[in-house]
Formats: structure tokens, sequence, C-alpha cells
């Protein structure tokens, strides 16, 4: 008789896995950084000995680690979602100010607009448009962990100078 393929996460209920051990690991998961087979025991009124030996047929480990990984997963999935919805605001709000400062720009005599205000407001409105859009407009260095960034090459003319320069005729 062929054995029954599990397709249950490896967060829920194992085939084999007796509800009182699953209600267990169910709170050794949900302990996040606090795990431990002790505090498992004593909330349950178990023993720690029992609470090994369930862990131990059950994978709780390694099921908790998928566990972690997917709760990481879903917290980035979330943020990630939040930020689009965030340039969305941030491009209509955006929008409406341009619009207004192109109104101001048309209503206001030339001789009582202040030009730097409303450059001001075009400025401004510009740069959180484009932020919202997605496009910073600097360029921004950014070191996460370690991780490489591929290069970028900038050509810098030699300006004469000698490579045994030191800088020393420069005044400070």
């Amino acid at each position: 008789m062929a054995k029954k393929e599990n397709n249950n996460k490896p967060w829920e209920r194992q085939d084999g896995e007796t509800s009182k051990q699953f209600e267990a690991f169910s709170v050794y998961r949900d302990m996040g950084e606090e795990r431990s087979l002790t505090k498992v025991a004593q909330q349950l009124k178990k023993s720690t000995t029992l609470m090994g030996r369930w862990s131990g047929i059950n994978n709780w480990v390694e099921r908790c680690l998928a566990w972690d990984n997917e709760q990481d997963r879903l917290l980035r999935q979330q943020q990630l979602k939040d930020i689009k919805n965030m340039r969305k605001r941030h491009a209509k709000i955006a929008e409406a100010m341009i619009l207004k400062a192109a109104k101001a720009l048309k209503e206001i005599k030339d001789d009582e607009i202040k030009p730097q205000d409303v450059s001001r407001m075009v400025e401004v409105a510009s740069k959180l448009e484009r932020i919202s859009r997605g496009d910073v407009g600097d360029v921004v260095e950014q070191r996460d962990g370690g991780e490489s960034v591929s290069a970028v090459q900038i050509y810098i003319p030699d300006n004469t100078r000698q490579d045994e320069d030191d800088f020393d005729d420069l005044e400070v």
C-alpha cells in the first residue's frame, strides 16, 4: 500500500501527530524567540522529557524554522504592499500640489508673485512626485550587510597631476 503524501505546511498538524502533540507544538511555535521545551512543559503541565520526545518525533525545531521564515516573508510582503500604497497616496498629493502651483502661477499678477515661493512649491511637489513614483533622482549609496552591488565606472581626467603629488602645496 502506497504511503499517503503529506501536503500540510510544516507549521500545520502533521500526519500521525496527535492533537495533544500538535497543541504542544503550537505553544512552542508561537513562543517565538522565547521558545523552550521547559516553558511549554510548564504551560501545559507536562514533563520536559515528554516535550523533548514529542519535539524530536515531530521535528519541532525544523518546523519552527519554516514557520519563522514564513512569518518573515509575510511581514516583508505586507511592508511592500504598504510602501506601494504610500507611494500612490504621495503621488496624488504631489499632483494636487503641482496643479495648485500651476494655478497660482496663472492667477497671481506678475508684480505680486514671490518667485521663491512658487519655485519652492514646484520643487517640493516635483521631488515628492518623483519619490512616490520610485525615481529618487539622486544617486544614493546603500550598504546592507555586505551584499555586493554592481560596480559603477566613472572617468576622471588626469588634470595633469603627477602620481607623487601629496597636495602639500594646497593652503588650508
